[in-house]
């Protein structure tokens, strides 16, 4: 039977290369979600049908628009097998003495909060099946600290924390929690190209892999960067 996959944030960058590496290895049926109605128009016309069991288009900005999408999924299926928080963004690089609090709030709830309503919505089907996979696409800036990125890290920092506690709390729901640190990707995430960077099909295969380790293993978290980057 084909696993049921959540994919936030599926229509760009990581989560694009996300759907296509599931796809590619067949066993799996997927639930989209993203901003742009457009890209999620545009990725639909490149993969079979068959393959999708769900998609909307929606802010994770918005709480009712996240209740809403969670309650749709629900009535689709009575329970998913993994989700995918990898939505994100850094919406300015900016020192502590001038960050915007509006866009620090934005960032807690997008990088932070959005994910945490997704576990918390999902959650208790994965409880009461016995089994499941949640996966936060967190940041290397969790690892370290940089001069400018006070607001992303302390969001990512923020929803790291919750993903460490969650780790030890779901072991006795035979629940899987995987925190993922990728360093720099090659996505549109930022404004300039650096093909330097990881590929986003490099991360995705990782992460892919990692979910595909036997049944009695669990790799808690998953480092990847780019040789480019000496951030350790």
């Amino acid at each position: 039977m084909k696993k049921t996959v959540c994919i936030t944030g599926a229509t760009d960058g990581l989560g694009k290369a996300l759907v296509y590496e599931f796809i590619n290895r067949n066993d799996y049926q997927l639930i989209l979600c993203g901003r742009s109605e457009e890209k999620m128009k545009d990725l639909l016309a490149t993969i079979p049908s068959n393959n999708i069991l769900y998609s909307e288009c929606f802010d994770l900005l918005n709480d009712d628009q996240i209740n809403t999408f969670t309650n749709n999924v629900l009535n689709q299926c009575s329970s998913i097998d993994i989700l995918i928080n990898n939505a994100g963004a850094n919406y300015k690089k900016a020192p502590v003495e001038s960050l915007d609090i509006n866009d620090l709030r934005n960032m807690f709830q997008l990088n932070c909060i959005s994910h945490l309503q997704l576990i918390q919505a999902f959650y208790p089907s994965m409880k009461k099946q016995g089994t499941g996979h949640i996966l936060n696409v967190l940041s290397s800036c969790c690892l370290f600290n940089n001069e400018n990125m006070a607001g992303y890290t302390a969001s990512k920092d923020a929803m790291n924390a919750i993903s460490k506690t969650l780790t030890k709390e779901a072991r006795n729901d035979h629940i899987k929690i995987t925190s993922v640190y990728p360093g720099g990707i090659d996505t549109n995430f930022r404004a300039i190209p650096n093909h330097s960077y990881l590929k986003p099909e490099s991360v995705a295969k990782a992460i892919v892999d990692c979910i595909e380790l036997p049944e009695d293993a669990v790799m808690h978290d998953l480092v990847l960067r780019p040789f480019s980057e000496s951030n350790f």
